[in-house]
């Protein structure tokens, strides 16, 4: 996702131990932004350890060799920098965006978050309550409980129908070397991908990096063997009744293309058409009309099992009339659709990646992205392009194939009376 001179001042780099090192200079920002990415997530854990990738993110906060506990978050704020971290269901990666000046301590702090972890027996025993607690407060969200019954109703086999965080039963047995064992095979060089953006020297990062995350012994990883999800063959549907919620939520979804091949393009477009924002199809004949208090569309940008979905909130008694309306428009789309539609959508979409990557930080995300998940630094050199290139054909023919000839799944939550 970039400009179309990102090429320009972007370094990529394969180390010995199997490290991918991107540098992009950038002389328009003070900023700096340093991220640590690895392939591994919540897909890659077996039922035992189930949570363990998010949980080790919190481990890993907890003291270095270098760095005791408490000394991290201390030497960040020092430096007037961001600190962070986030796991999805494929991959984990953790930031600092600082001042130009302190991105060599920066990178020295993620270097030792990420390789030198002391993973102490202690640390394991005292974060386990506050993962829980942290997963219980989720259960009390009906909205996150609505999500993740979402997940299940849609995915029987793949590993995507698990939650992020876990379960109590997996996280309350975790031991320090169960941790260490996945520690080890995941958070390695030949896992690992690492950007930095910001007004720096990629020859100067690159010597920096090869005297620490460099020194690391990289060696094959041992993938979790995936299980695809078969094809769904028949519409689904689950009713959830919530006496937390004064309004209905609902969602509908369908499996579509993975992340990045030609035809997602078309989604991405398809959907800025009809959910995205106020301008949107679904906006202006369900919201401004009166029918839903909201609405938006989306798909889950994954490399495997992808879904497109709709999501709506309104009036319990309006369901049916939503659901109808929401199946009439994506029915008469190939009949109402204007290729000056299509285009204005293109060049929304082009307009907000271009003002996104204005923040180093988000730059840094769509390189460690493009890397990590879709495997190709082409989805973020090449995004502008390859949305520029949908045709008004290439959007019907991705509503066709993926959403009006196929099977959905659905889900509704009401206020229970």
């Amino acid at each position: 996702m970039a400009y179309a001179f990102a090429v320009q001042d972007l370094a990529k780099y394969k180390l010995k131990n199997g490290a991918i090192l991107v540098v992009k200079r950038r002389d328009d920002t003070e900023a700096v932004s340093l991220q640590v990415w690895f392939k591994v997530g919540s897909i890659e854990e077996n039922y035992q350890q189930k949570g363990m990738a998010h949980f080790l993110e919190h481990m890993l906060f907890n003291g270095s060799e270098k760095y005791p506990y408490g000394e991290i978050d201390r030497l960040v704020e020092g430096m007037g920098g961001r600190m962070n971290a986030g796991t999805s269901k494929e991959y984990t990666f953790y930031y600092i965006t600082v001042a130009k000046p302190y991105w060599k301590p920066a990178l020295e702090i993620l270097y030792q978050l990420t390789q030198k972890p002391l993973l102490s027996e202690d640390m394991v025993e005292k974060e386990k309550p506050i993962v829980i607690e942290e997963l219980r407060r989720g259960k009390d969200d009906p909205i996150n409980l609505l999500w993740e019954e979402f997940e299940k109703l849609v995915y029987k086999a793949s590993p995507y129908r698990h939650p992020i965080i876990g379960y109590e039963e997996t996280i309350s047995k975790f031991t320090r070397e169960s941790l260490l064992e996945f520690f080890r095979n995941y958070y390695q060089p030949q896992n690992m991908v690492i950007v930095v953006v910001g007004d720096v020297e990629p020859s100067e990062v690159k010597s920096f990096v090869e005297e620490t995350f460099g020194k690391e012994v990289g060696k094959p990883v041992k993938r979790a063997q995936y299980v695809p999800e078969p094809e769904q063959l028949e519409n689904r549907f689950k009713e959830i009744k919530d006496k937390r919620l004064e309004r209905a939520y609902w969602i509908i979804g369908w499996r579509v293309m993975p992340v990045a091949v030609k035809d997602y393009y078309a989604l991405l477009v398809l959907d800025q058409i009809l959910g995205n924002g106020r301008t949107s199809i679904f906006y202006k004949e369900l919201v401004e009309k009166g029918l839903a208090y909201s609405v938006s569309s989306g798909d889950f940008a994954r490399p495997r099992d992808n879904l497109f979905v709709i999501s709506a909130s309104f009036e319990p008694s309006r369901y049916k009339e939503v659901k109808e309306r929401v199946m009439q428009i994506l029915q008469e789309l190939p009949q109402t659709l204007t290729d000056e539609e299509v285009q204005k959508a293109k060049q929304r979409i082009i307009n907000s990646e271009v003002f996104a990557l204005e923040r180093v930080q988000r730059e840094a995300y769509y390189i460690g992205y493009s890397l990590t998940v879709v495997g190709l630094l082409d989805y973020y050199l090449y995004f502008e392009s390859n949305i520029r290139s949908v045709r008004k054909k290439d959007v019907l023919n991705v509503l066709e194939k993926y959403i009006l000839s196929k099977p959905y799944s659905e889900i509704l939550m009401v206020p229970e009376k």
